[in-house]
C-alpha cells in the first residue's frame, strides 16, 4: 500500500504555505490545515510523476514512438518495397525499436512480428490495385507466400519469457464439423391433412396397395397392406395407422406408424410499416414411421407409373439489368412429375408450395452451397444419384479448396441419404456421371490442382494453372474406389461416361493439348479413352482415340450398345454421331454420320429408343440430315430429336422431330425411358399448347421418336418469374401411390457408410500435426485406407500419450470428432497438414492451442498448467493473393492478428506496472483515494502535537 513516505519533497511542500517556513509559519499552516484542492493539486503533481516513469517500452504504432513502419505510412511503403526485391526479410528482431533500457526481450520479438504482419497487410493493400500489372501481380503472390512462410516458422520457434503465441485459435476444446449420421429412429412424412387429423384423406382414396417387408433377426416378413376393405369414409389418418399396425403386431413385429403434429406458423402483414399479426395457421397432420433398430424396413407399391426427375435454377439470374454486380438470387431445386395421371392420380400434398405444374408430385430446395446440378440417374431401388458443383460450405461443413464436386443420393421422396465431395485441392466441376450394372457410380468432369492419392499420367498439371480430367469410381455405397487424374499441355475434362457389360469404363472429353501421346487435330478435340479396374483392384489406363476437325470440337454424348459405341459431338458447329466397333477390344471407327450445320445449336445427348439410335439438341435450321420430319421446325432456335439406325447409315425409318415456338427454345436435358424420349429446357415464347407462365420458362416433354407425338408435356416457372431446367432422368416405375403419403420406394433409412473420407472432403493420405507443449516436437497423424471417426480418434489419443480426451460425440444429430485436454494441466496444440493435403481443415477442426483454465486472482481466467498466457493469432497459415476472395480473406486474417499482438502487448505492460502506480493513473490526479487523505489527516495530527498547537 502507498504510504505518506511515497510523495516526494517537492509534493510534501505543496501541502504548506511556504518552503522558506519558520516554526511560526509552519504552525500557522498547520492550524489552517491542508484543503481539498491542495492535497487534490499536491496529489496530482505526484500522479504526473509517477506517469514519467516508463514500465515498458512505447509501442511502435503508438503515434509517440519515433517514425517506424507501424506509424509511419511512407516507412512502411518502403518496408514493403525492400521484400519485394528480396533485400530484407520480413521478421527482424534487431530492427524492433526499444526506448526503454533493460526492457524484456519479449518486446522486441512482439515488435518485429508485428512489423512482419504489418507489412504482409501493406502487400495486401498492393495487391487490390486496379493497375497492377501481371508481373507485378506474380511478384507480391510470391513474396507473400515467403512472408506467410517465415511468420509461421516464427510463430513455432520463438521463445517468450512472460507469453506463449499460436498461430490458430486458443479454446477450450475442439470438435469437427464434418460428422458421420447418427442411424435415425423414424420416418417423417411431409403434412397430409390440415386442421382435422380425423376428416377423410385424400391420398388414401382409390386403390392404395403396397408391401412392406421387414426383416427382423434375420427372418423376412412381407405385409400386404391393401385398403379396399375400408369404405371412403374410413379412410383417414387414424384409421389407415390403426390399419396397418394391427398387421404389424400380428407380426409380432415393433415397427409402427403414428400421427405427427406440425405446428402452425404465426402469419403477419405489414400495413402502414406496421406489422400486424393474423394468426396462425391452422397445424397439419402427417405420418410418422417409427423404426426400432432391430428391424429394416422396405416398401415396394402394387402398381406405378413413370416418375421424372428434374434440377433447375429458379430467379432472376440478372435483377438490376447489370451483369456485372452480380446481384442474382438464385436458388437450386429438385423436383419430381409422374405421368399416367389416369392410372395414378398424383398427390395434393397440404401445407407445402403450390405446385409448379399438374403432375408434380415434390419440389426440394437442395443446399445453398451448391452452385449447379449437372446430371442426375435414377437406380434400381428407387433413388436418385444427383451430380453438382458446391462453393464454399456444403451442408455446414466447409470443402477442402474453392470450388468441388458433390455426389448426392436421395429417396425417391426427396430425402438426401448420403452426400460425398469429391477432395480436390484446388478447384473441381463435376460434368458427367454413370452407373454400373453392378452399381458402381463413376463421376468425371475437370479439376485444376491436385487429388491427393490420384493415379496420374505422364503429364498432369498440379499448380492449377490449366485442367486436367478426373474419373472418380465409388461402390454403390458412395465410398471411393479409385480416381484417375490426367491431362495434356493445354486444357481438358472428362464430359462423358459409359459402362461396358463387361465393367470397362469408357470415357469421353475434350482436349486443347492432344491426348495419351496423340497429337490433336484443331483448336480442340474430342477424346476417347478407357480404364479398366482388375482381381487385384489395380487400374489399367487405355488411350482409344482422338476425333475431330481443325477446328472446335466438343464431345455432347456416350452411348454404348452391346459392341458398338456411339459417340456424338459437336464438331465445329455440326452435329456428328460417331460408331466404334469395340468387338476386337479396342475401339474401331466403324462409321460417322454428319447431321448438319446447328446454327448455333448444339447436341444435348445421345441414347436408344426402339431399338434405334436417338440424339437430341438444338437448332436454327430446319434442314438437319436425320430423315423423314414427323413435327416440323417452328423458327428461332428449336430442340430436335434424331431418329437413327444402329448403323449410322441414312435409312428409310430415320425420324426427326422438332419441338419449340416461333422464339428461342433450348433443350437442356434429355432422358428416355419405355422408348419415349424426355426434354426438359427453357422457353420465352409459344410452345405446342402451352402458355406461357413467366419471363422465362422450363418445359417438360415426353415425345415419341417414331411418329413425332408429344404424349405428355408441361410448362412451368419459378421465383421472379424465371427458371432454368439443367438435369433430368427419368424412373419408369417411380411414381406410386406412396408419393401420396410422403413414403420412398425402397429401403426406409438406409444406413450411411462410416468411412472418414466418405463423410467428409478428407482424402486418403491427409495429414495433421500434434503436440502437448507448445514449441515442441510434433507428431503427423495420416488418414488410413477405410479410418473412420472411431478408428482415427483412437489413433489420435493413442498419438497424445493419454495427454487429451479424444472421443466421437453424437451432437446436432451426428457423429463428431471432439478433442479436449485431460485435465485442466495438459494442452494440445493441432497443427495444418501441407498444402493439399491437410486434413484438419477437411475435418472442420480449427488449428490451434487447446487448453485447459484455471480461475487466477481477480476472477480472471489462467493457463491451468500454471504457465503464461497463451495468444492465439487466429491465422491461417495458407493465406495467399491468388484472387479478390483470397486477398480479402488475407486482409482480415492479417488484422486479425496484428489486434492479437495489441492485446498481448498492453497485458504485457500492465503485468509490468505496479498496482499503486496503475491506481493512480486511474484516479488521473482529479481524485485523491480514502485511504490517503486518512493518512495525510493523521500526519497533520503528528505535526500539531510536534508543534504544541493541538
Amino acid at each position: 500500500m502507498t504510504s505518506i513516505r511515497n510523495f516526494s519533497a517537492n509534493s510534501v511542500g505543496l501541502l504548506f504555505p511556504s518552503a522558506q517556513a519558520d516554526a511560526s509559519s509552519l504552525t500557522s499552516g498547520v492550524g489552517q490545515g491542508i484543503s481539498a484542492d491542495t492535497l487534490s493539486n499536491a496529489y496530482g503533481a505526484q500522479s504526473g510523476a509517477t506517469a514519467t516513469r516508463k514500465y515498458a517500452p512505447t509501442a511502435p504504432w503508438s503515434s509517440s514512438a519515433q517514425a517506424n513502419p507501424a506509424n509511419d505510412a511512407s516507412r512502411l511503403s518502403e518496408a514493403a518495397k525492400q521484400v519485394l526485391k528480396g533485400g530484407s526479410s520480413f521478421i527482424n528482431e534487431d530492427a524492433a525499436l526499444l526506448d526503454m533500457p533493460n526492457a524484456s526481450s519479449d518486446y522486441k520479438k512482439l515488435f518485429a512480428l508485428y512489423n512482419g504482419l504489418n507489412t504482409l497487410s501493406q502487400l495486401v493493400d498492393n495487391a487490390k490495385a486496379k493497375s497492377i500489372s501481371t508481373a507485378d501481380k506474380a511478384q507480391l503472390q510470391k513474396s507473400f507466400r515467403a512472408g506467410v512462410a517465415e511468420v509461421v516458422n516464427y510463430v513455432g520457434s520463438a521463445r517468450f519469457d512472460r507469453l506463449r503465441l499460436a498461430l490458430g485459435e486458443v479454446n477450450a476444446s475442439a470438435r469437427s464439423t464434418s460428422a458421420s449420421k447418427v442411424a435415425p429412429t423414424s420416418y417423417a412424412s411431409p403434412a397430409l391433412v390440415a386442421s382435422d387429423p380425423t376428416q377423410t384423406l385424400d391420398a388414401l382414396q382409390g386403390d392404395v396397395r403396397f408391401t412392406m417387408q421387414v426383416t427382423r433377426l434375420g427372418q423376412v416378413r412381407n405385409i400386404d397392406i391393401d385398403l379396399s376393405s375400408l369404405s371412403p369414409s374410413d379412410r383417414t389418418l387414424p384409421k389407415f395407422i390403426a390399419f396397418v399396425n394391427d398387421k404389424l403386431s400380428a407380426e409380432g413385429l415393433v415397427t409402427r406408424f403414428e400421427t405427427r403434429r406440425i405446428a402452425g406458423q404465426e402469419r403477419t402483414s405489414t400495413v402502414g410499416g406496421k406489422t400486424i399479426s393474423l394468426g396462425k395457421t391452422p397445424d397439419t397432420w402427417g405420418l410418422n414411421l417409427k423404426l426400432d433398430s432391430s428391424e429394416a424396413v422396405s416398401l415396394t407399391p402394387a402398381t406405378t407409373v413413370p416418375a421424372i426427375y428434374l434440377a433447375q435454377k429458379a430467379g432472376n439470374p440478372d435483377p438490376d439489368g447489370k451483369p456485372a454486380t452480380k446481384d442474382a438470387v438464385l436458388s437450386n431445386q429438385l423436383l419430381k412429375f409422374q405421368t399416367g395421371a389416369d392410372t395414378l392420380a398424383p398427390p395434393s400434398p397440404t401445407g407445402t408450395e403450390a405446385a409448379l405444374a399438374s403432375g408434380q408430385v415434390w419440389s426440394k430446395t437442395i443446399d445453398p452451397g451448391l452452385s449447379g446440378v449437372r446430371s442426375m440417374q435414377t437406380l434400381p431401388d428407387g433413388s436418385v444419384l444427383v451430380l453438382s458443383d458446391v462453393a464454399g460450405a456444403l451442408g455446414g461443413q466447409n470443402i477442402r479448396g474453392d470450388r468441388d464436386v458433390v455426389l448426392q443420393k436421395f429417396d425417391s421422396a426427396g430425402k438426401l441419404l448420403f452426400s460425398r465431395d469429391l477432395g480436390a485441392s484446388d478447384e473441381a466441376s463435376g460434368l458427367s456421371m454413370s452407373v454400373a450394372d453392378d452399381g458402381r457410380i463413376a463421376i468425371a468432369g475437370k479439376v485444376k490442382g491436385q487429388i491427393i492419392g490420384a493415379g496420374t499420367g505422364p503429364i498432369n498439371e498440379a499448380k492449377g494453372t490449366t485442367t486436367d480430367s478426373f474419373v472418380t469410381v465409388y461402390n454403390a455405397a458412395g465410398e471411393e474406389l479409385w480416381t484417375q487424374k490426367r491431362g495434356s499441355i493445354g486444357d481438358d475434362e472428362a464430359t462423358h461416361l459409359a459402362w461396358d457389360s463387361a465393367g470397362k469404363l469408357y470415357v469421353a472429353g475434350n482436349s486443347s493439348g492432344g491426348r495419351g501421346g496423340q497429337a490433336g487435330l484443331g483448336l480442340s478435340d474430342v477424346y476417347l479413352e478407357t480404364y479398366a479396374q482388375g482381381a487385384d483392384n489395380k487400374v489399367t489406363y487405355s488411350a482409344a482415340a482422338i476425333a475431330g476437325t481443325a477446328g472446335k470440337d466438343v464431345a455432347r454424348g456416350l452411348y454404348i450398345d452391346g459392341t458398338d459405341l456411339y459417340l456424338a459431338s459437336n464438331d465445329g458447329g455440326s452435329g456428328v454421331v460417331r460408331r466404334f466397333d469395340l468387338s476386337g477390344g479396342d475401339p474401331v471407327l466403324a462409321a460417322t454420320r454428319d447431321l448438319g450445320s446447328l446454327k448455333g445449336g448444339d447436341l444435348t445427348g445421345i441414347g436408344m429408343a426402339g431399338g434405334r439410335i436417338v440424339v437430341a439438341g438444338n437448332t436454327s435450321s430446319g434442314d438437319l440430315d436425320a430423315g423423314s420430319v414427323t413435327r416440323a421446325y417452328s423458327g428461332g432456335q428449336d430442340a430436335f430429336i434424331a431418329r437413327l439406325s444402329t448403323s449410322l447409315n441414312a435409312s428409310g425409318q430415320d425420324r426427326l422431330t422438332f419441338f419449340g415456338g416461333q422464339g428461342d427454345d433450348t433443350a437442356t436435358g434429355m432422358a428416355i425411358a419405355n422408348d419415349r424420349v424426355f426434354l426438359t429446357g427453357t422457353t420465352k415464347t409459344d410452345l405446342p399448347s402451352l402458355p406461357a407462365v413467366g419471363k422465362v420458362d422450363g418445359f417438360l416433354a415426353q415425345i415419341n421418336p417414331t411418329n413425332g407425338d408429344i404424349e405428355w408435356s408441361r410448362r412451368f416457372s419459378g421465383k421472379d418469374g424465371y427458371v432454368a431446367p439443367s438435369a433430368i432422368t427419368v424412373d419408369a416405375g417411380g411414381a406410386s401411390v406412396l408419393d401420396r403419403l410422403g413414403l420412398p420406394t425402397g429401403a426406409i433409412n438406409a444406413g450411411d457408410s462410416l468411412r472418414l473420407d466418405a463423410i467428409s472432403s478428407v482424402r486418403v493420405g491427409d495429414q495433421f500435426q500434434v503436440r502437448t507443449r507448445l514449441n515442441g516436437p510434433m507428431t503427423t497423424l495420416t488418414v488410413l485406407e477405410g479410418d473412420t471417426l472411431a478408428t482415427f480418434a483412437d489413433r489420435m489419443k493413442r498419438v497424445l500419450g493419454g495427454q487429451a480426451d479424444v472421443r466421437v460425440m453424437a451432437v446436432d444429430g451426428g457423429k463428431r470428432l471432439q478433442v479436449r485436454p485431460l485435465t485442466t494441466r495438459n494442452l494440445v496444440e493441432l497443427v495444418s497438414g501441407p498444402d493439399g493435403k491437410d486434413a484438419l481443415k477437411a475435418l472442420g477442426l480449427p488449428e490451434g492451442v487447446i487448453r485447459g483454465t484455471t480461475v487466477a486472482k481477480g476472477g480472471k481466467l489462467a493457463p491451468g498448467d500454471g504457465g503464461y498466457p497463451i495468444y492465439g493469432l487466429k491465422m491461417n497459415g495458407k493465406i495467399n493473393l491468388d484472387d479478390t476472395g483470397e486477398i480479402n480473406h488475407a486482409a482480415a486474417e492479417l488484422a486479425g492478428a496484428i489486434t492479437v499482438l495489441r492485446s498481448a502487448y498492453r497485458e504485457l505492460k500492465d503485468a509490468a506496472t505496479p498496482g499503486t502506480v496503475k491506481a493512480a493513473q486511474a484516479a488521473g490526479g482529479g481524485t485523491v483515494p480514502a485511504y490517503l487523505k486518512k493518512q495525510i489527516s493523521n500526519y497533520q495530527d503528528a505535526l500539531s502535537k510536534l508543534t504544541g498547537s493541538g
